[in-house]
């Protein structure tokens, strides 16, 4: 893979965070209230002393242009700014909860490809057979199972019937990482539940298409056996569709996140987001909106460049 197609791919990705940045920004000036109010209650009178202070030293009082010029320059330096509660750097909160949502998701993607891919490549090659039969009906089942009620069912039934399970347990990376992700491994496969069931369905229909192609009947005719054609000819083909779907998929898990996290008790983004909207943590609520789409471009830049890779001329 040349230099020249990761600096193109690059270059793609500055516009779109260019209009996250924006989208972000603009939150804090979109949502009903005063940010004067959220910091200093609602008993102090909007055109006070006070409260003017406040819109100064937010910059609230300057023209909507360089507000947004003065905080993406602070963005690019890595400042996003106090949270208007805690008081604490929003980039320090982000940092202290981007692990377990980067972990989980990652997981979760694993996870999917790891059982959707396989038995996609099984349901082909048994067309119409029983075993096609139940993996179909099963992908439907996992697709229309709600995540909420996925991630609640299992905390019931493992509390109930696997007590030992770990499944709410204080996570850190730097003392324990393995327990952390012992702690994860649960709430990833509820996560990759749907996705699984998706990948195994893309997988499927691409690898359908793909024997019907002209070389696979030539190697057929030359007598490469069946699990040969199915797996070197086949599968890298139709492997294509797959990986575009697991970019879209991906941005799925981290939408689903927020439910998993809140059920799960998972100190994620999604937990640290959810905090930010109940408590009108506007310049919190800015950070982690930023920083979660900067994960989703992030996971779609890695999948394009997979994609480069199984298809050169692409």
């Amino acid at each position: 893979m040349g230099s020249s197609v990761l600096l193109r791919r690059l270059m793609l990705v500055v516009p779109v965070l260019f209009g996250m940045s924006v989208v972000s920004f603009l939150l804090i000036h979109l949502v009903p209230g005063d940010v004067v109010t959220v910091i200093a209650g609602a008993e102090i009178a909007p055109d006070s002393e006070e409260a003017q202070n406040i819109r100064r030293s937010l910059n609230l009082d300057r023209p909507l242009v360089t507000q947004y010029l003065l905080w993406i320059l602070g963005v690019a330096q890595g400042d996003l700014g106090l949270s208007l509660i805690s008081k604490v750097p929003v980039s320090k909160e982000i940092l202290s909860h981007l692990p377990v949502t980067l972990v989980l998701t990652v997981m979760a993607l694993g996870i999917s490809v790891l059982i959707g891919i396989p038995a996609g490549v099984l349901a082909a090659s048994r067309r119409g057979r029983i075993s096609d039969f139940l993996l179909r009906i099963a992908s439907l089942a996992g697709m229309a199972v709600p995540t909420f009620f996925a991630s609640v069912t299992a905390v019931l039934f493992f509390s109930l019937f696997a007590p030992a399970v770990r499944l709410f347990n204080t996570i850190d990376f730097g003392r324990d990482a393995v327990g952390a992700v012992a702690t994860l491994f649960l709430p990833a496969c509820v996560l990759a539940l749907s996705s699984a069931s998706t990948i195994m369905r893309y997988t499927r229909g691409a690898m359908l298409e793909v024997m019907r192609e002209q070389y696979i009947q030539t190697a057929r005719a030359k007598g490469a056996g069946p699990m040969r054609i199915l797996l070197r000819h086949g599968l890298r083909t139709a492997l294509l569709p797959v990986v575009t779907a697991s970019g879209l998929i991906a941005a799925q898990l981290i939408s689903g996140v927020v439910v998993v996290e809140q059920v799960f008790g998972l100190p994620g983004m999604g937990q640290l987001m959810l905090s930010a909207i109940s408590t009108r943590d506007y310049t919190l609520v800015q950070g982690t909106v930023l920083a979660v789409g900067a994960m989703v471009v992030l996971i779609n830049l890695v999948v394009d460049l997979t994609y480069h890779f199984l298809d050169p001329r692409i």
